[in-house]
């Protein structure tokens, strides 16, 4: 099973998020996770604020990627959000964010933390599968856009 496969569902997916502000939007891009994959929510979505506090998550070209390592949470965690209106996320080129991947690992999982946020980098590069993500209408659109484009990592 690909590493997409594995860890985005499309019950992990918001195409059409309501935020428009960078805190707002990983607050309604954490809700999707339920308690069995988050157990202490609150403290999940007080930590990432914390991690984008410190630094934009937004890496340009539309998108952002809010990520955390966590001890509370048992495996990996995806959530995959689509804004087309724009979202304020302080991007380092100043523009809209329209895609924001919100990762989450156990801390025991640093070097997986950092491949899938490696990946998910090289993947959102690719100006085809932004567009691709921000046309897509349905949850399992995303998804397969996602498992699709492995050739991109």
């Amino acid at each position: 099973m690909e590493k997409w496969e594995r860890i985005l569902k499309p019950e992990n997916v918001i195409v059409g998020m309501r935020a428009r502000r960078n805190l707002d939007a990983i607050r309604e891009l954490a809700a999707v996770f339920g308690e069995d994959a988050v157990p202490d929510g609150k403290r999940f979505i007080a930590d990432i604020i914390q991690r984008e506090q410190q630094a934009s998550t937004g890496i340009g070209h539309g998108v952002a990627v809010p990520h955390a390592h966590d001890d509370s949470i048992s495996r990996q965690l995806l959530a995959v959000g689509i804004s087309p209106e724009g979202i304020d996320f302080r991007s380092v080129d100043e523009q809209p964010v329209h895609i924001v991947a919100l990762l989450a690992t156990p801390k025991k999982h640093q070097k997986q933390h950092m491949n899938l946020l490696a990946s998910l980098s090289r993947l959102l590069q690719h100006e085809d599968v932004r567009q691709s993500l921000i046309g897509a209408a349905e949850a399992c659109e995303i998804v397969d856009i996602f498992t699709k484009n492995q050739k991109h990592i």
